[in-house]
């Protein structure tokens, strides 16, 4: 894709037992907000490639918004039993979940968190450290949400 393609990373619970309403709607804000008057076409959605949690939630969400869908994730996900969303564009990097980490946060120009375990807070760091010299507020945009787990 062109270089001007903005590519904007989605990261959170990749498990179901969270506020998926409450979730949805502080995903949907931020998304628009970042997206606004840019072209669709040229926005690449980028997330986990799971037909499940925060990842599914931002797929519908890109579909919706006729954005480019984009699963970047370790070929564990190809084997997950909720399956994988059918993205536009598939990414495969390393073997385990987390070894596709660093690609990823390289690949990405905005960040995304709603929410999340270990894996996407390590992410959310390393994003810090490797755009320090941006203004963050305006690259990384994070909310928690209710966990219903254990």
């Amino acid at each position: 894709m062109e270089d001007n393609t903005l590519k904007i990373g989605v990261v959170g619970f990749s498990r179901n037992q969270f506020d998926q309403q409450d979730a949805a709607q502080k995903l949907k804000h931020f998304i628009t907000q970042i997206i606004e008057g840019k072209e669709a076409s040229s926005i690449e959605l980028v997330s986990g490639l799971t037909n499940m949690g925060v990842p599914r939630l931002a797929y519908l969400l890109a579909d919706e918004l006729g954005l480019v869908t984009v699963g970047f994730s370790a070929k564990q996900a190809l084997r997950v039993r909720a399956g994988v969303y059918p993205v536009q564009k598939q990414i495969i990097y390393g073997q385990k979940f987390g070894d596709e980490s660093e690609e990823f946060i390289q690949y990405i120009d905005v960040l995304v968190r709603i929410g999340g375990g270990k894996q996407s807070r390590h992410e959310t760091e390393r994003f810090k450290q490797v755009y320090a010299d941006k203004d963050l507020s305006q690259v990384l945009f994070e909310e928690e949400v209710e966990w219903f787990g254990k």
